[in-house]
């Protein structure tokens, strides 16, 4: 058996020296605990209908945060919308209607264009349910004082977990 030369023993003992390295790197590193969960949602949406100022807008803002309150206790998805261009009935229509479209189990209408767009199409989607924050111009539209931010987030926190809580299985 030849004997091994000197280069060969410093790149056996630097390969060994890289192993070594690795095996102890891996055995040391730590597990992460648990692994990321990802949110599972129930099959209930709720749709928050805004005027061009979304999520900016004091009363947009607090229905929002009812929402997302109403959506960590019952496991249900929430999403908005704002109406681009003019704030008119007409052009806020194509907005709810794409709402009603997709199956909203509530919507939420928050602005005068999306209130009364609300107000004219809400026949068309008989198995949504409905919240206006201010005052509702039709009687059979439940509607949310516009009162301060907070107990419209309170209204609407406990109005959404009442329709997710009612939603046909």
């Amino acid at each position: 058996m030849p004997a091994l030369s000197r280069r060969q023993w410093i790149l056996a003992g630097l390969a060994a020296l890289v192993v070594l390295t690795g095996l102890v790197t891996w055995l040391v590193w730590p597990s992460g605990g648990e692994a990321p969960r990802e949110r599972r949602y129930g099959s209930f949406t709720a749709c928050l209908l805004t005027d061009d100022k979304g999520l900016a807008g004091e009363q947009a803002r607090a229905s929002w945060a009812g929402m997302q309150q109403a959506s960590l206790a019952t496991a249900a998805k929430v999403q908005y919308l704002s109406v681009a261009g003019a704030q008119t009935p007409s052009n806020a229509a194509s907005y709810f209607n794409s709402l009603g479209v997709q199956r909203c189990g509530l919507i939420v209408a928050v602005g005068p264009g999306p209130v009364a767009a609300t107000a004219a199409g809400h026949g068309q989607f008989p198995g949504v349910r409905y919240l206006i924050v201010g005052s509702s111009p039709d009687p059979a539209l439940p509607a949310v004082p516009a009162a301060g931010p907070d107990a419209i987030t309170a209204a609407v926190r406990d109005r959404m977990t009442e329709a997710v809580h009612n939603a046909p299985k």
